[in-house]
């Protein structure tokens, strides 16, 4: 009898081990449309300038950084671009209010904002803006629309970050 409990403890022991080799794997049903749709999204994600670093130059500049080369027309169009305040209205540079949503109505406007590639391989550009950046004031920047050198449309947004003006 002794000996049963033990191989039967024994047995259950060793069930409920788990073997380092073994991987839990997690799956769900989803259709083949779907499937191919969400690959295709991420891959494109993963071709597009994303924001890298934001730097604050001078009183009305800013540097704006993608981790990779942008396309020279979309990453100098203001159109691509949001300034979010921290109030309910914009205020300041802002081109949006802390609760309104990004639309292209609502982007900079090139009497707002100059941006120019700086020096190198399209990576970063300067914003320069027609009044001065409050300082001590909180601000989102949000970027859209910004494709890589011959890469075509792309409707998702390239990163956002907040930043407070010096």
């Amino acid at each position: 009898m002794k000996k049963l409990i033990i191989l039967i403890v024994t047995a259950l022991l060793m069930i409920s081990i788990k073997i380092p080799s073994q991987n839990e794997v997690k799956a769900e049903i989803v259709s083949e449309g779907e499937e191919a749709s969400t690959i295709a999204s991420n891959q494109l994600k993963r071709q597009v300038p994303m924001l890298s670093e934001l730097f604050q130059v001078s009183t009305n500049q800013l540097l704006v950084t993608f981790d990779r080369p942008a396309d020279l027309n979309a990453g100098t169009k203001a159109s691509n671009y949001w300034i979010q305040s921290g109030d309910i209205k914009p205020t300041g540079i802002a081109s949006i209010g802390k609760n309104d949503t990004v639309y292209p109505k609502n982007s900079l406007t090139e009497d707002k904002v100059k941006i120019t590639k700086v020096q190198g391989n399209n990576n970063s550009f300067l914003l320069t803006f027609k009044d001065n950046i409050p300082s001590k004031k909180t601000f989102k920047l949000i970027i859209c629309y910004v494709t890589a050198p011959g890469g075509g449309q792309y409707n998702g947004d390239n990163g956002m970050q907040v930043f407070v003006g010096k």
